[in-house]
């Protein structure tokens, strides 16, 4: 139900690896003589590195140069553990119009979330559930949790949301769904609407 940073972890995890990748191979080259070698390449009397780095380091402007570039390091670094944070990154109020000289109507997300929750808590084998909106109205994604009872038909409940809440939660906001994310769990706990009875006896043939 939370939103999380994966999509920004991935695209670090690229570069890293990009780096890491590189990193290796300069050293694979190093370690068998062809890097010497690919240096040795220019014309004599031509450095490949014209810049002394031990008197470059030795500057005294060297050591803040230094601090500030791990000070930027460690903020990205800070940034990056503070995404890794979920968070649910709820929809602001949706606005509803036809045309705007008549007026606006305003919706809280959290509203049309709990109708949808009433709804699929009637289906059977339902324990519980939440849903949340994210998005706009004319752009909306939705994200459920559904708890099941361990007696459940899954691929019944499936059914069920795609055929029916999915298309009328479309038609009361009046726009498709961008995108809906479903996570199933299962319980021991019978449904809210009723309890589940086993029945015992003797069964004759």
């Amino acid at each position: 139900m939370r939103q999380t940073a994966g999509p920004l972890n991935r695209i670090w995890l690229a570069i890293l690896g990009v780096l890491v990748v590189a990193a290796g191979t300069a050293l694979l080259l190093q370690a068998n003589g062809t890097l010497h070698s690919l240096l040795n390449t220019a014309p004599p009397g031509i450095s490949v590195i014209t810049v002394d780095l031990y008197s470059l380091l030795a500057q005294p402007w060297a050591p803040a140069v230094m601090l500030i570039i791990g000070l930027i390091v460690g903020v990205l670094g800070l940034l990056w553990i503070f995404a890794q944070v979920p968070r649910k990154n709820t929809a602001g109020t949706y606005r509803f119009h036809e045309d705007g000289s008549q007026g606006f109507t305003f919706c809280d997300p959290s509203v049309i979330a709990a109708a949808v929750e009433n709804q699929i808590n009637t289906l059977p084998g339902v324990v519980s559930s939440e849903a949340l909106l994210r998005g706009s109205a004319i752009a909306p994604d939705l994200t459920l949790k559904v708890t099941l009872n361990d007696r459940a038909d899954v691929r019944d409940l499936i059914r069920s949301i795609q055929t029916s809440t999915l298309p009328e939660l479309s038609n009361a906001l009046e726009a498709p769904l961008q995108s809906s994310r479903l996570q199933i769990d299962i319980s021991g706990r019978s449904q809210r609407s009723g309890t589940v009875v086993r029945s015992t006896g003797t069964v004759v043939h």
